[in-house]
């Protein structure tokens, strides 16, 4: 306990929210349409208002342990099967996180690789750097959140001549209406990655300034979706967004300055198999300190174990494009009612409680 500070659980926030959204925002914009931003605001302020609310009550009540707070809140047995439905949602993360980089990239870079090729490296490299602790991996998050970061400014550059606001228009043309309303849903859904940030609560020495610094990750975070999104529809267009699996991909290779700088593909798998790295590495830690609530410790060997069921889970849904997004939008409802509906009703009757 006591590991980290404030400043440093940004990276947390942005090391596990960003990456999703911008890999495969076509779940959003097949409601959205041309309003998928709008949408994506709309969800943008429940998701800061939701996480900021949380870190109140347990600030407040000084709790932070999940475990202690689930059962606390809902008695032993219904605690404990909430606890472990959200135990399970983590573990689906990690299947979501590698079949999407392992599938991105043979669509897109490397087509002669087979995706169950590229999930053994990822999957080794991200057990590797989990099993060194969190010290490390909290500096591999701040290093990896810079240079993504980085590669998305200069991708911001290098594409801004490609955009077109026509494809904007019109603006809410149908009104607030059901659509609008299932893509501010499926945009929180994304927010919801939020809540994979929450077992490491109890690793913040001090929480005085939690709030603060928490707000100012959300910012980053809320402000980079929005503006990638507006990047993609102004790209495309949303009709022919939805045509392709992973839009930002394909943004990039539209790039091309002075007939011979074309390096667009180069920033974007840095921002890819970096983010996605990241959010599994972190993810996987946090499956580690809540299986810990059941009294084993996390060792090499639960490192092992999970590591080869994510990649057994992982090599079937990698396999066709058309399964994994099928199975992206189960996810993001799953993401949705257990990392954030869920917590935030445990939460408000801790808080009553307390």
């Amino acid at each position: 306990m006591g590991k980290l500070n404030a400043k440093q659980f940004i990276f947390l926030i942005l090391g596990t929210s960003i990456v999703s959204f911008k890999t495969y925002p076509n779940i959003v914009i097949k409601y959205g349409k041309n309003d998928a931003w709008i949408a994506t605001i709309i969800a943008s302020i429940f998701a800061i208002i939701f996480f900021i609310y949380i870190l109140r009550i347990s600030i407040k009540t000084n709790k932070f342990n999940l475990y202690e707070i689930y059962t606390g809140s809902c008695g032993e047995v219904l605690g404990n099967i909430l606890y472990g439905l959200l135990t399970l949602t983590f573990f689906l993360t990690l299947v979501e996180s590698s079949s999407v980089e392992s599938n991105s990239m043979h669509q897109n870079m490397l087509l002669e690789t087979p995706p169950w090729y590229i999930l053994i490296f990822f999957i080794i490299t991200a057990a590797y750097s989990v099993n060194k602790g969190l010290r490390p991996l909290v500096i591999i998050t701040i290093i990896g959140i810079f240079f993504v970061m980085l590669a998305g400014t200069n991708l911001g550059i290098l594409t801004a001549g490609y955009k077109k606001n026509k494809y904007l228009y019109p603006i809410l043309a149908n009104g607030f209406n059901k659509d609008l309303l299932i893509a501010s849903i499926k945009s929180l859904g994304f927010y919801a990655a939020l809540g994979l940030t929450l077992p490491y609560l109890n690793e913040i020495k001090h929480k005085k300034n939690l709030i603060q610094a928490s707000l100012v990750g959300l910012i980053i975070t809320v402000q980079m979706e929005i503006y990638s999104i507006i990047g993609i529809i102004t790209t495309f267009g949303y009709k022919r967004a939805l045509t392709i699996y992973y839009p930002k991909l394909l943004q990039t290779q539209m790039v091309s300055h002075f007939d011979f700088l074309e390096s667009g593909e180069l920033f974007v798998m840095l921002q890819i198999i970096g983010g996605w790295f990241l959010k599994y590495c972190l993810t996987f830690y946090g499956l580690l300190k809540l299986l810990e609530s059941y009294g084993k410790k996390s060792n090499l060997k639960a490192i092992i174990i999970i590591s080869i069921l994510v990649f057994i889970f992982s090599y079937f849904t990698s396999k066709n494009g058309f399964l994994l997004l099928s199975a992206l939008t189960y996810y993001n409802y799953i993401s949705l009612v257990n990392l954030l509906i869920i917590p935030l009703i445990v939460f408000t009757i801790h808080g009553m409680k307390k």
